[in-house]
């Protein structure tokens, strides 16, 4: 039987193999439309200064889970409330090390749980802990954490670019810049620190984000391997939410690349080592609706948005009504997608590019979806964020500036189903019927990648087209 140290996460080495965790499910967490790879925050404390890399919000590698008191496999909500009343009963003066405790804790449970809110508990934490903290660096790394995992970009990427400058291998400042390159379209860039990292410490965390970035580059098949090894060194290690992550990750890619039945067991195994994980609840519910077992599906969507309810799950859910013939709870969802468009028009929102696609899949507000698009690219021109806009443009009527658009999210080579539904759609609009055939076909393969409304859409465009009756 595999025994570990009850602190490894004191010393440098176990300490700096925690960090990497929480990025990959931080924009799952935070309303992110597409998956981004793994990073996380370090509970760990002692001598240590700098988190370190891991899974996404699981437990230190020996399993403490924030560690003092607190320790073991404990779940996130167990281990707010112990640092929660560490720090109430120190009054005026908690430890800085408590409250560095405590915003772990609220990142672990935010990625369990989806909370938005915990993200800015954990920011206010980090906030009181710079204040006594006699090294800056253990609360600056987290900070650019929850600036990424809250779609701050340019704030994460100058706080944990300050702490490269400083000490280039600084572990925890790679995941999180690395990360914050990639998901704003700096590829390049964002594989050079990946290699980086991988040379340092090779780990699940590691491959994970490789795996990611082979896909994202053209390879999905080298990104499948890359986010096995990464399950495998979790189960290696055995932590329930790091198994959790990658199982969901592997599920993602699979479903990617049409095979549905692989994903839902990655998806099962995920809510077994977690259950009630939300993206594993929401990854499951897509594979049921593709395998024709809809009432599953319909059950887990409304399990899932009963804990969180993100715009394209709502969505989703709506959809499977439609399809259903039940409209009128198909439109209460989808009335309920609007008011938290509306409450982020307000208060600003990780939400943007859900709500933009939302918008031009019901052909709702498209005007202001297009708007919505282009402001979002001003920030983050990924692949993602092209392909969010040709949809939109598209829907708007706008052909040239759409396809435009669509090649520039076909850039990089990226087999995801939705941009090749959203690029054929364009391009057997304009005329290109090889091209629309082609990336039709594609997208087909992986529908249970797109919107369940958009499935029969797109197989009916690929009959015309087939036929020469494309409209």
């Amino acid at each position: 039987m595999k025994t570990r140290s009850r602190t490894p996460w004191l010393t440098t080495d176990g300490w700096l193999r925690r960090g990497l965790i929480l990025l990959a499910a931080a924009l799952v967490v935070a309303g992110g439309s597409y998956l981004v790879a793994p990073s996380r925050s370090n509970g760990g404390g002692g001598a240590a200064t700098v988190p370190g890399i891991g899974a996404p919000s699981t437990p230190p590698l020996d399993g403490t889970g924030g560690g003092g008191e607190a320790g073991g496999l404990v779940p996130p909500a167990e281990r707010v409330a112990f640092w929660e009343r560490r720090v109430s009963a120190a009054g005026s003066t908690p430890s800085y090390l408590d409250l560095i405790y405590l915003a772990d804790a609220y990142l672990d449970r935010s990625r369990a749980s989806g909370s938005l809110d915990d993200l800015k508990r954990a920011e206010t934490a980090l906030g009181r802990a710079a204040i006594t903290t006699p090294d800056p660096k253990a609360v600056q790394v987290r900070q650019a954490l929850v600036a990424f995992s809250l779609h701050q970009w340019q704030r994460s990427l100058q706080i944990s670019g300050a702490l490269l400058a400083a000490d280039p291998q600084n572990l925890a400042a790679l995941g999180v810049h690395g990360d914050a390159l990639l998901e704003t379209g700096q590829v390049d860039a964002a594989r050079e620190e990946y290699t980086i990292l991988e040379q340092l410490v090779p780990s699940p965390a590691v491959w994970s984000r490789l795996g990611r970035l082979a896909f994202l580059t053209g390879d999905p098949q080298t990104g499948i391997r890359l986010v096995g090894e990464a399950v495998t060194g979790a189960i290696d290690e055995g932590y329930p939410d790091s198994i959790a992550f990658y199982r969901f990750q592997l599920g993602e890619l699979d479903r990617e690349t049409g095979q549905a039945d692989a994903a839902a067991r990655n998806y099962e195994a995920a809510l077994v080592a977690l259950p009630e994980y939300v993206p594993a609840m929401v990854g499951l519910a897509r594979s049921r609706e593709a395998q024709a077992r809809r009432p599953e599906a319909i059950a887990l969507l409304e399990a899932a948005v009963a804990r969180l309810p993100m715009p394209d799950t709502v969505a989703m859910l709506g959809d499977l009504y439609a399809l259903d013939g039940d409209t009128l709870h198909a439109e209460r969802e989808y009335a309920l997608v609007d008011r938290i468009g509306e409450v982020a028009r307000v208060t600003g929102s990780v939400y943007d590019r859900q709500l933009t696609l939302f918008a031009a899949d019901h052909d709702r507000n498209v005007a202001e979806a297009v708007t919505r698009a282009r402001d979002e690219l001003k920030v983050r021109p990924d692949v993602y964020g092209y392909d969010a806009l040709a949809w939109a443009l598209f829907k708007q009527g706008q052909l040239g500036e759409a396809a435009a658009a669509a090649q520039r999210a076909l850039s990089l080579g990226t087999p995801d189903p939705r941009i090749e539904y959203h690029a054929g759609m364009i391009a057997a609009a304009q005329g290109r019927v090889a091209e629309a055939r082609a990336l039709l076909k594609e997208a087909i393969a992986g529908a249970a990648m797109l919107p369940p409304l958009q499935v029969p859409v797109a197989r009916a465009a690929l009959a015309a087209l087939d036929t020469g009756g494309f409209q």
